[in-house]
This record gives structure tokens, sequence and C-alpha cells, in this order.
């Protein structure tokens, strides 16, 4: 069903599912932002990070971009999660700080999986 998306890949299914979720995991992050801090600078970063970090990684996984990209992406990923910590330990609630937790560590734990999953579309092939 997602072969159009990723091709060449044995399980598109479980990539895109990955992909979605990671991404989700991220916005949660930028709306860990938006109830921290009503700031619009961070809010409009957040979700410039998120989206930039979605499209990359897509591009990669789809061989589209190479090894240099997926570095790129790792610290743009390395950015919102240090951007949603500042802001949150900064003036976020008690409320807050549990959403971002748990987001960034969704985050933290499916960038983890793609880091091989990178390998295996840039290096691999």
């Amino acid at each position: 069903m997602f072969d159009w998306l990723f091709p060449g890949w044995t399980a598109p299914g479980v990539l895109t599912a990955l992909v979605v979720t990671r991404t989700l995991c991220n916005l949660g992050l930028t709306a860990a932002i938006r109830e921290a801090s009503e700031s619009v600078l961070g809010v409009v970063a957040g979700g410039a990070l998120t989206v930039a970090s979605t499209v990359l990684t897509v591009g990669i996984l789809r061989g589209t971009f190479g090894i240099t990209v997926s570095h790129v992406e790792s610290i743009l990923q390395l950015a919102l999660l240090m951007l949603a910590g500042v802001v949150v330990l900064r003036e976020g609630s008690t409320r807050g700080r549990s959403w971002a937790i748990l987001a960034g560590a969704g985050a933290v734990l499916l960038y983890l999986f793609s880091i091989p999953l990178f390998g295996e579309a840039t290096v691999a092939p």
C-alpha cells in the first residue's frame, strides 16, 4: 500500500508508521513549546523543525538524499528536543513538563530506530 512512498523497502508500511509516529511526537514537542510559552517565534521554530525533519526523513528513506543529509536531519531532531526542553523547563507547568517528557521520550526512541534505517538507505545500497 505504501510502496509508492518507500520504493525498494520490504516493509514500507512499517516505515510509514515509524515516520508518522515520530512526526506526531515532534508535533507533541511543538505543542509543549506552545503550552509552556506563548512565544510565536518558539512555536514557529518548533513547527519548522518538525516539518523539515519529516521531509528530510522521508527523502532519506526514499534514497533521495545521502548520508550528509541524514546528519543534518539528526541535528534538526536534536535542535527540536533541546528547544522544547529549554522552553518547557524554563517556563512550563508540571502538566506541560509531563507532556514534553512523554513526547521527547517517544521522539528519541523512534529516532534511535531511524539510525540503522538511515544507514541502510544511505550506506548499504
